[in-house]
C-alpha cells in the first residue's frame, strides 16, 4: 500500500502530458450554438430587386434585346447587323431613348478568336455610353 501512495505522489508533482480536451469541447459547443443561432438570421436577411409583372413586363419581348457582338475577324455587330463604333453609340441612342424608362442592359458575345482588346475596346465604349448592366453570352 506505501507503493501505490508514493506513485501518486510522483505523478501529482510530475508534468503532465495528456491533452485536457474539456475546455477544447466547450469551445466547441458554445461556436456550434452560436452558429445555430446565427445562420436563420443571415439566411433570411439577404434583400434582392426582382421584377414586377405587369403590362409592361408583357409588352417587352425577347426579340428586343440590344446584342452586341466582335465576330472572329474583330468587326462588330448589332443584333446581326455590322456597325462602326459611332454607329454604335448611335444605336445605343436609337434602341434605348431618354423619354423612355428602361434600363440601358446590353448582351454582348464574343467570338472564340476575337482580338482581346477589340472586346476590352467595345466593352469601354459600352460602359461610356451609360450601359447599366453588360450580360455576356
Amino acid at each position: 500500500m506505501a507503493k501505490r501512495h508514493e506513485q501518486v505522489q510522483l505523478k501529482i508533482g510530475a508534468l503532465a502530458s495528456e491533452i485536457n480536451v474539456t475546455p477544447m469541447v466547450d469551445v466547441c459547443l458554445v461556436l456550434l450554438i452560436f452558429f445555430l443561432v446565427i445562420t436563420p438570421v443571415i439566411l433570411y436577411s439577404f434583400q434582392t430587386n426582382l421584377p414586377q409583372a405587369g403590362a409592361a413586363a408583357s409588352a417587352w419581348k425577347e426579340e428586343q434585346e440590344f446584342l452586341v457582338t466582335v465576330t472572329d475577324d474583330n468587326t462588330l455587330q448589332v443584333n446581326g447587323t455590322t456597325v462602326s463604333e459611332e454607329d454604335l453609340v448611335k444605336k445605343l441612342d436609337e434602341f434605348f431613348p431618354a423619354d423612355v424608362q428602361r434600363d440601358r442592359d446590353v448582351i454582348f458575345s464574343g467570338g472564340k478568336k476575337a482580338n482581346y482588346e477589340r472586346v476590352i475596346q467595345v466593352m469601354d465604349v459600352l460602359k461610356k455610353n451609360r450601359v447599366g448592366a453588360i450580360a455576356i453570352r
